[in-house]
C-alpha cells in the first residue's frame, strides 16, 4: 500500500493491530492518537507530543512504524479526514430528534440539560474560571466577541459585565466593521471569545488578527481541539451537547453567570457599589417596571 493511499482508518488499524508490540512510550504516543484524531490535523508534532506527554522522538518512531517518513504525510491523512466531515450536524441531530419516541418527550429533554451541565463543569473549568477572573480585573479593556449563535452568548456576557466592569466592550461586527473593533485592541487588553461549533469562519479570522495585537485570549468553545483554542492563553471547553439541532447555550450561560459571581466575590465592595450605582440610575431613569404599579 502507497503511503498516501492509507486513510485514517488504515492507520487506526494498523494501531490497533501492532499496539501489543509497540514499547511503552510508543504505547502512550500511539494511544493518544487513537483518542484525539482531530488535534492532528491542527498542531505541529511538538504540540502533539506535549499533549500526549511523550518526547517529540517518540512520535516520530510511531509515524515511521506506521511508514510514514514525515509528519507532514501523516498529518495530511487526517487533514483529507477532516475535510470529509460535515461542517455542521443540524440536520441529523433534527433528525435524531424526530426518531426518538417516548411516552414522555420531556424525559430526555431533562436528561439532555442534565447532561449538557454536568459534563461542562469540573475542577479543570473551575480553574479556568478562577485564572479568567485574574486577568479580566488586571485588564485595560476587555473585549467579547462571539459570531452567528455565538453571538447571544456574547452579549449575555456584555449585559452582565458592563454593570461591574465598565471598561467591557462587545464587538458587533454589524455594517463590515468587525476589523475596524479589532483594529482598537492592544497587549494591555483580554479578549474573551465565544466559539461554539460549528466554528464560524469570521471566528477564526478574528482571531488570527487578535493574535497579532497580543491581546490576551480567552476562548470558550465546546472542545480542546476546536480551531478556535489555536490561538487561545486560556481554554474552557463546555461540550457540545444538543436539545434541538444546534448546540445548547445553556453550558455558556451557566458559565457566564458563574464568572460574573466570581467576579463579585473577587472585587468586593468596589464589584457592589459599581452595581448599586447602576441600579439607582436605571431606577432614577425609570427602566423598569415598579412591583406595585
Amino acid at each position: 500500500m502507497k503511503k498516501n493511499s492509507m486513510t485514517s482508518t488504515d492507520i487506526n488499524q494498523k494501531l490497533s493491530t501492532g499496539y501489543n508490540d509497540f514499547s511503552r512510550e510508543v504505547k502512550k504516543a500511539a494511544k493518544y492518537v487513537l483518542n484525539n484524531p482531530a488535534e492532528i490535523p491542527l498542531y505541529s508534532i511538538r504540540t502533539i507530543a506535549s499533549n500526549a506527554n511523550v518526547n517529540p522522538s517518540t512520535m516520530v518512531r510511531l509515524i515511521n512504524l506506521l511508514g510514514f517518513e514525515r509528519y507532514a504525510e501523516f498529518k495530511s491523512i487526517y487533514k483529507q479526514a477532516a475535510s470529509k466531515l460535515p461542517v455542521s450536524n443540524f440536520a441529523s441531530h433534527a433528525k435524531h430528534l424526530l426518531s426518538e419516541s417516548n411516552d414522555n418527550p420531556f424525559v430526555g429533554s431533562e436528561a439532555s440539560v442534565y447532561k449538557a451541565l454536568s459534563g461542562a463543569f469540573n475542577d479543570k473549568t473551575y480553574e479556568s474560571i478562577n485564572k479568567t477572573v485574574v486577568h479580566l480585573i488586571k485588564a485595560q479593556k476587555i473585549y467579547i466577541l462571539g459570531m452567528r449563535s455565538s453571538f447571544s452568548m456574547a452579549f449575555y456576557l456584555h449585559y452582565l459585565l458592563h454593570f461591574i466592569l465598565p471598561n467591557t466592550v462587545l464587538i458587533r461586527g454589524q455594517e463590515g466593521m468587525l476589523l475596524s473593533e479589532i483594529a482598537q485592541i492592544n497587549s494591555n487588553d483580554v479578549i474573551l471569545v465565544f466559539g461554539a461549533s460549528p466554528l464560524s469562519l469570521e471566528t477564526t479570522k478574528a482571531l488570527d488578527k487578535i493574535k497579532k495585537k497580543k491581546a490576551f485570549i480567552i476562548v470558550a468553545t465546546d472542545m480542546f481541539t476546536s480551531q478556535a483554542t489555536t490561538n487561545a492563553d486560556i481554554v474552557i471547553a463546555l461540550g457540545n451537547e444538543t436539545l434541538n439541532f444546534l448546540p445548547s447555550l445553556l453550558p455558556y450561560v451557566a458559565f457566564s453567570e458563574i464568572l460574573v459571581s466570581q467576579l463579585i466575590t473577587h472585587g468586593g465592595k468596589k464589584m457592589l457599589n459599581r452595581i448599586k450605582k447602576f441600579e439607582d440610575e436605571l431606577a432614577e431613569m425609570e427602566a423598569y417596571v415598579r412591583p406595585d404599579e
